[in-house]
């Protein structure tokens, strides 16, 4: 797709003067309003920039370029406009998040090099986000598939808490970014300094000694000192670092930070972890949401309520019985896969993956599996 040009102003001479002496640099494209815009860029997609005229009735540049800084972040803004004053300069700064700020009169040759600049801008943000979104992304990713094998009872079930996360964050009205899928999958990559029995009562939901409640509290830390040596990540760490904060201000770490203060991602993980955890000590559904609105000042009310309608709209499922060469990925086990003697391989909950798939072919190989297994598919029309 080319690199579009959105360039709006209410005075159509101007428009039309900028067209004549941009149109075979740019692939331009016009809007006399803010509203049109906005319209624009609902049916026809994300502009690489947008340059606006502040003045505009019904709707000011300021106004137009915040409502695009959220609806289409990628795109770079640029002000142009005859108000020179400091008040408007520092608006357009602080709300729209502008790239350059022009002031009319412009010569056609100084609108260009901000745009060309802007679009290079603009390809800079491109190549960073499929860094981050193709390489780290699935570094992290490899990483917790590789966790979930060597420890299935503290990431055995990522792939269920990443589903209901992104789903929750949809019905809030927002468009995942590519840190939602690392946070939920290594979340509990703290867990490493835990000992097997506690992180065992821990997702069952048994009750622990203040010494194990003691060793407890430091894992949010631990992972949050871990993944903030990885560059880009300084945003998921600081949300695992929070995710047994309460809503309210209890919970830990021990601080003054609650309600809105704690991190987004944070207060996602607090419900989503919470419910896993609920349904991990053999409470069903219906059971599970009791139980978190119970405790409902530890969450955030508005993701609760999301959650729920994520629950109400999920897609029925059917459980099957299965042999093992009748894997196939993208299934999710319904059951936990054991050994013979009782050794968790893989948990319940968690997809199947290539390399899940191995492992469990391996064992089957060697008749050391309990057979047949459940697994969940979405039930035919």
């Amino acid at each position: 797709m080319s690199e579009r040009v959105l360039f709006v102003d209410d005075e159509l001479n101007v428009l039309n003067a900028y067209k004549r002496a941009l149109r075979r640099q740019f692939d331009l494209h016009l809007a006399s309003s803010g509203q049109e815009a906005l319209e624009r860029l609902a049916e026809e997609g994300e502009y690489a920039v947008i340059v606006s005229d502040m003045r505009m009735p019904g709707m000011d540049g300021v106004e137009l370029l915040s409502r695009f800084r959220r609806e289409s972040p990628a795109t770079v803004r640029i002000m142009l406009t005859g108000n020179s004053d400091q008040e408007t300069a520092v608006a357009a700064v602080n709300e729209g998040d502008v790239f350059r700020f022009l002031n009319k009169p412009c010569s056609p040759q100084e609108l260009a090099a901000a745009i060309n600049d802007g679009l290079e801008q603009y390809r800079l943000q491109k190549a960073e986000k499929e860094l981050l979104e193709k390489t780290v992304k699935g570094s992290l990713n490899a990483m917790s598939e590789v966790l979930s094998l060597l420890n299935p009872e503290a990431f055995g079930r990522t792939a269920g808490i990443r589903k209901q996360m992104c789903g929750i964050v949809t019905e809030l009205g927002f468009e995942p970014e590519w840190w939602f899928e690392p946070l939920a999958m290594l979340s509990r990559i703290g867990w490493v300094i835990l000992p097997d029995n506690l992180q065992i009562k821990v997702t069952r939901g048994q009750a622990l000694t203040e010494e194990e409640e003691r060793l407890y509290r430091q894992y949010p830390e631990v992972g949050a000192e871990l993944l903030s040596r990885i560059p880009r990540m300084e945003r998921v760490a600081e949300a695992i670092r929070y995710q047994e904060k309460h809503y309210d201000g209890g919970g830990f770490p021990e601080d003054s930070r609650k309600g809105e203060a704690i991190p987004f991602g944070a207060r996602l993980l607090k419900v989503v972890l919470d419910f896993d955890r609920a349904l991990s000590a053999g409470l069903n559904q219906e059971e599970a949401l009791g139980r978190l609105h119970w405790n409902r000042k530890h969450y955030d009310p508005r993701i609760l309520e999301a959650l729920e309608a994520v629950l109400g709209s999920s897609e029925t499922h059917e459980v099957i019985e299965i042999d093992v060469p009748g894997l196939a990925d993208g299934m999710l086990l319904h059951q936990d896969v054991t050994t013979l003697d009782g050794r968790l391989l893989v948990r319940k909950g968690q997809q199947v993956s290539p390399t899940v798939r191995r492992l469990v072919y391996n064992f089957w190989e060697n008749k050391n599996i309990r057979i047949p297994i459940l697994v969940s598919m979405p039930a035919k029309a």
